[in-house]
């Protein structure tokens, strides 16, 4: 009620709908963002999997779609899942739960302290006391378990097949190829990429440690989109470390 803004992160176990965080930060930029994932992940380890919306601070525009989060999520190992434009249902209990939460956002507290105290007090409820129909009536605290793989202390350089060419982005988000030069992202520079010719035609495929960015068209220098796979619905791939939000 002071007038301050208030964007509420909130992110959630989609195999049993427990509440990790209900945070009242006040923007969707990395710097307010990421201390809340980083705090998650060391609390209760790395998800296997983590599933978005195409906005940020979770992607971007570009052909690539990173963000500096996003950058920072690959970095740990995690797969990017990606629900397609306008259609919010692949990520279904994660929208139902947001409709939960709407009273919330009509009666705002007097600061932010007071809001963020109201949306833990209202997290322990959901997951402790709020009993769900796809639980069997049980409370998602009754299911939750831990992820089993740890936070790093540092995270891990990437693993690139000995035949992969590696490139190195510079500050303007290019990397040198055959001669020229092609934008990748201003998000990855300083990094590390690696291009792998495919068998469609001697196409090289061009990734970040593990996720794929893109398809290098070598006759017009340029990235270009490589087709994403469909989301699976949510059951449809279980997730053995409880570290799928």
């Amino acid at each position: 009620r002071d007038g301050w803004r208030c964007e509420p992160l909130t992110v959630m176990d989609a195999s049993c709908r427990y509440l990790l965080a209900l945070e009242a930060t006040g923007s969707t930029a990395d710097e307010e963002t990421w201390p809340v994932f980083e705090r998650l992940f060391w609390e209760h380890g790395l998800p296997d999997r983590f599933r978005s919306d195409n906005g940020s601070p979770f992607a971007s525009a570009g052909v690539t779609g990173l963000t500096p989060l996003s950058v920072r999520f690959i970095k740990l190992g995690i797969t990017l899942e990606r629900i397609a434009p306008g259609k919010p249902q692949q990520n279904g209990c994660h929208e139902r739960f947001h409709l939960t939460m709407l009273p919330l956002a009509k009666a705002p507290e007097a600061d932010r302290i007071a809001q963020g105290q109201a949306f833990e007090a209202f997290r322990r409820s959901y997951n402790e006391e709020r009993p769900h129909e796809a639980l069997a009536m049980d409370t998602p605290a009754q299911h939750y378990r831990p992820s089993s793989r740890a936070m790093p202390a540092t995270p891990p350089e990437p693993d690139y097949p000995a035949e992969a060419a590696v490139r190195s982005v510079r500050h303007n988000g290019e990397i040198r190829w055959n001669g020229g030069f092609v934008y990748v992202s201003k998000t990855l520079a300083g990094e590390a990429v690696a291009a792998t010719e495919t068998e469609e035609d001697g196409q090289w495929a061009l990734s970040f440690h593990a996720h794929p960015l893109g398809i290098l068209d070598t006759r017009r220098m340029k990235l270009v989109r490589r087709s994403a796979a469909p989301i699976k619905p949510h059951g449809a791939a279980a997730d053995t470390t409880g570290g799928k939000l």
